[in-house]
């Protein structure tokens, strides 16, 4: 805060009569909602200017980072907020013997102040500077019982409605197998915002300026939005090369966030959603030539897994397959996606491979491209970059080099490795803190994690196509025929001539090899 004398504290909005807060309402209850508000304080005996509230998003946002501590109530019940959108919403609670009824079931009062604390702050992602907002009505079907074996709970609250005066909200809660427990709505009266109370300043200043009046900020559109914002990557100039220019579809990529940080994505089409999952040097961009033709038929997706592309790169975040596969779950969930096609490749492959296995009823339809399989990855060249040689060799090494010649190893079609292809490549590690993020994916890379799960994998029964490249140098085609034997409903389809970056290499047979898996029974 730049305001001299600006105070950051907190303050509750409740449930109205007239102003008193904390006043019960004729059913005996109270509701409050933390917020922050910016306040300005007199500074040499002259009133300072308040500095612009934030809106209800923004504060929702500093809290998922982490600058705002979490309500005592969320705090009581363990309870998580994981994600924001406008409008929407995502909360988790741990199901444990603590929250039991005398049935030994998980009481529902827990599952309602869940389901309660979703639509909570769906409603407030939407509330505008200065506004508020209080529960009017709640109600509550409960589907099925909850015990300590349901896992974690997770709750998806949204906007259905959004008026002036009334907004009407609803959410899901389900179980850590991802059955429907129970079901509940709200209304919900926003209240308007707050006046602002001059203060009288004890010397005049000798000049009076002209009062300024501010426009009022957009209202929240008609649900659901999905907080789409433009990418804004900030690359640093690089300490060996010129700062590299987005190409052209790395420039429509919008940016989501989840609780583990902005996740940066391409979306295009309409019909059936379906995923693009990436593998490890590349991004989103490695979809490149099948997005447009695929999204005549489907609306795809294809994000940037975190610490890749444009996604957020945290010092902090666990980049292994098995936390990529949540952060995925948590990205579909933000945009409103529940059930999709997913499509991955390489490392991408691990990661859709935990996802169906974790949440199966979230994957429609499973297709691996020359996919991380048991122990067969990380491959040689990237397993190296755990040596700790390779903290110095990162800090002026001009990748280019290394990531053409890996990209030329893994294509086999002529022409396509093009200057474009290897400056987007090489753009998210074009600078130092870029490297150096490269080498904490590379590292976090460990194949116990689809080793230890083998024996769940081997009970997928998600539609699997499994799709290689005849001439993969990286990760050879006898893989396809170990996934074939894994997964109880596959079919294999080697493409040839092709390598390993066959979306890049060989995209008019991968988009009618997919077009052709998702469209047949």
């Amino acid at each position: 805060m730049a305001c001299i004398g600006a105070t950051m504290y907190h303050t509750t909005v409740t449930r109205p009569l007239r102003g008193r807060r904390n006043q019960k309402s004729r059913h005996g209850e109270t509701k409050t909602v933390q917020v922050l508000r910016v306040v300005a304080r007199p500074y040499n005996g002259v009133a300072m200017a308040a500095p612009a509230e934030p809106s209800g998003r923004d504060l929702l946002e500093a809290a998922l980072r982490g600058a705002a501590p979490p309500p005592p109530y969320v705090r009581l019940l363990n309870m998580r907020f994981i994600a924001v959108a406008d409008g929407s919403a995502t909360f988790e609670m741990p199901s444990t013997s603590e929250l039991y009824n005398p049935m030994n079931t998980v009481h529902g009062g827990a599952i309602t102040s869940l389901a309660d604390s979703a639509m909570g702050f769906a409603v407030f992602s939407t509330l505008a500077p200065g506004e508020g907002f209080t529960t009017a009505e709640l109600h509550v079907n409960f589907l099925r019982a909850v015990t300590s074996d349901s896992g974690m709970l997770r709750s998806i609250g949204r906007v259905v409605q959004r008026g002036q005066q009334v907004t009407v909200a609803e959410a899901d809660v389900l179980d850590q197998q991802n059955q429907l427990i129970a079901r509940a709505s709200s209304t919900n009266i926003i209240l308007p915002r707050r006046a602002t109370q001059p203060v009288a300043p004890t010397a005049a200043p000798p000049q009076t300026a002209p009062a300024v009046t501010a426009e009022p900020p957009p209202r929240f559109a008609a649900p659901p939005s999905p907080l789409e914002r433009a990418s804004t990557p900030t690359v640093s100039p690089s300490m060996t090369t010129e700062l590299i220019t987005m190409a052209p579809l790395a420039r429509s990529k919008r940016k989501i966030r989840t609780f583990a940080g902005d996740i940066a994505y391409i979306r295009q089409g309409q019909g059936p959603p379906l995923v693009l999952l990436h593998g490890i040097p590349s991004s989103s961009y490695l979809w490149r030539d099948v997005i447009d033709p695929l999204s005549t038929t489907f609306d795809v997706m294809a994000p940037d897994l975190l610490g890749y592309g444009d996604s957020d790169k945290r010092l902090d975040a666990d980049l292994s397959i098995a936390a990529q596969a949540r952060y995925i779950v948590a990205f579909m969930e933000t945009i409103g996606v529940h059930q999709a096609a997913v499509v991955g490749h390489d490392i991408g492959g691990g990661v859709a491979q935990l996802m169906t296995v974790d949440e199966p009823d979230r994957v429609a339809r499973l297709i691996l491209i020359d996919s991380a399989v048991d122990n067969n990855w990380p491959v040689p060249v990237i397993a190296r970059l755990k040596e700790p040689a390779w903290d110095q060799i990162m800090v002026n090494i001009d990748m280019r080099k290394g990531l053409r010649e890996g990209l030329q190893k893994g294509m086999v079609s002529e022409g396509r490795v093009t200057d474009e292809v290897v400056d987007e490549w090489t753009r998210p590690f074009q600078d130092i803190g870029g490297r150096r993020a490269y080498l904490r994916a590379a590292r976090a890379l460990n194949n116990r994690d689809l080793v230890g799960r083998s024996k769940h994998i081997e009970e997928i029964e998600t539609p699997t196509l499994i799709l290689w490249g005849a001439n993969d140098a990286f990760l050879e085609p006898r893989w396809a025929e170990v996934l074939e034997r894994k997964f109880r409903n596959s079919t294999v389809e080697v493409i040839d001539p092709g390598g390993h970056f066959l979306p890049l290499d060989r995209p008019d047979a991968v988009v009618e090899a997919i077009t052709r898996f998702l469209t047949t029974r």
